[in-house]
């Protein structure tokens, strides 16, 4: 999957706030998907697709630290 230089910047952007990963992906997920102006709709699902799959154990993870 290609990254656009918006998406890449954007990318550059949150890390650099040193914000966790977590927040990172679940935040660049969300952007993408609200983006109908500037992100197709085809790409907005390839993005979501990808980014859950990196989400999904993070937020398991952070959801088992969380309930210990």
């Amino acid at each position: 999957m290609d990254i656009t230089a918006q998406e890449e910047e954007m990318i550059k952007a949150l890390r650099e706030a040193s914000l966790p990963p977590l927040y990172v992906l679940i935040r660049i997920r969300n952007d993408i998907l609200n983006d109908t102006v500037n992100i197709e709709e085809s790409r907005r699902s390839d993005v979501e697709e990808a980014l859950e799959k990196y989400i999904s154990p993070l937020w398991a993870d952070y959801n088992q630290v969380r309930n210990e």
